[in-house]
């Protein structure tokens, strides 16, 4: 199915493709038999697929068809599916298909237990009896955006607004959330509806009700980065980190450490071979620490940000002021080297911390 189409493939298109898709997919020896609208038990499916191991092995695939398929919908869709296929055969395996399925609906299907397919390639099966798994990776970004809804966590207002939300345990209104926090009300409630729609927020009566903030981090992780979205300037402090840490300490302008440097504080196992620090600016931070601009062996990065959001929340972690562990930690995610798994452990001291820094 082309992805230059302006429209996403109709219910029949996407039917079609799933049939091509997993005959191309199954190995050499077995095979595959698909058969439309056939009922399951006493429940009707859009599509039936058998496969059959060269053994004569076989598992029937229900395929619940879904010309667009939205996180926030997938829960619906996945009870929709398990009744169908529950105690109705005990060879049906779940699958929902839809023309694109987004990062977050793949990551929900597959957390419950069901199989996918999206006409960009993205198809995700699991059958254990006969063993046969599938899984191949199609678009990450949706070939048929919709324009009047927001579609990107990027830019200062997305990030001022994702640390409102992630930072401020609900409930909460959107009036209520800018004037606590100094986010813009309207680019709020564009972001709420993103991460609404893809299951991250609930609301009640137009309120925000619950938060998923791992969930929003990562949202946000995948189109933020930390060297990216900010500006970067890469110096040498001849005498090592130590001993910039020490001046830093003693330093009355305003900055804030991240990545590695900022974690060692909560993993003191990691040691920091680079200290990534935001500042307002970078050529007074270079004169008063006395640090050299170079492209090579830069032991430090100093990063003028995105909005100065990230002074915000700003804690003291062994004498040296962190930013906000929201902010660490989307910024570890997409950080350099070893920072993406330092920015897992830090989603876990969260979870086990969240009466800390979340308030």
């Amino acid at each position: 199915m082309p992805v230059t189409d302006k429209q996403p493939p109709t219910g029949m298109q996407v039917e079609r493709q799933v049939e091509r898709f997993l005959a191309e997919r199954i190995p050499a020896g077995w095979a595959l038999e698909a058969r439309r609208t056939e009922a399951l038990g006493r429940y009707r499916v859009d599509l039936l697929a058998e496969i059959v191991s060269p053994a004569g092995e076989s598992a029937v695939l229900a395929v619940e068809i879904k010309r667009t398929l939205e996180p926030r919908d997938v829960f619906q869709a996945v009870e929709q599916i398990s009744r169908m296929t529950a105690g109705a055969s005990p060879r049906a395996v779940p699958v929902v298909a839809a023309a694109y399925l987004s990062p977050r609906a793949r990551a929900l299907l597959r957390d419950r237990g069901v199989g996918y397919v999206d006409t960009t390639g993205n198809v995700r099966i699991e059958i254990s009896t006969p063993g046969l798994f599938i899984a191949t990776d199609g678009a990450d970004r949706d070939p048929w955006p919709r324009d009047h809804k927001l579609r990107s966590l990027r830019g200062r207002g997305a990030a001022r607004a994702m640390r409102a939300i992630i930072d401020t345990p609900p409930p909460y209104g959107v009036r209520e959330l800018a004037q606590s926090t100094g986010a813009s009300a309207p680019t709020l409630s564009r972001v709420l509806d993103l991460l609404e729609r893809e299951a991250i927020v609930t609301r009640a009566r137009g309120a925000v009700s619950t938060v998923d903030w791992q969930g929003a981090i990562r949202q946000w992780a995948e189109d933020y980065d930390q060297t990216d979205s900010n500006t970067p300037t890469t110096v040498l402090d001849p005498r090592g980190l130590p001993a910039f840490e020490n001046r830093l300490r003693e330093m009355r302008f305003a900055y804030a450490a991240t990545g590695a440097l900022a974690a060692q504080r909560f993993d003191p196992i990691a040691p920091a071979r680079l200290a990534t620090i935001y500042v307002t600016d970078p050529g007074r931070a270079i004169d008063r620490l006395e640090l050299r601009e170079t492209e090579a062996g830069a032991n430090v990065v100093l990063l003028e940000p995105l909005d100065p959001v990230v002074f915000d929340r700003t804690v003291d972690r062994d004498g040296l002021r962190c930013v906000a562990s929201s902010q660490l930690t989307v910024d570890l995610l997409t950080g350099p080297g070893r920072e993406p798994s330092q920015g897992e452990a830090m989603l876990a001291w969260m979870a086990g911390n969240e009466h800390v820094w979340r308030s």
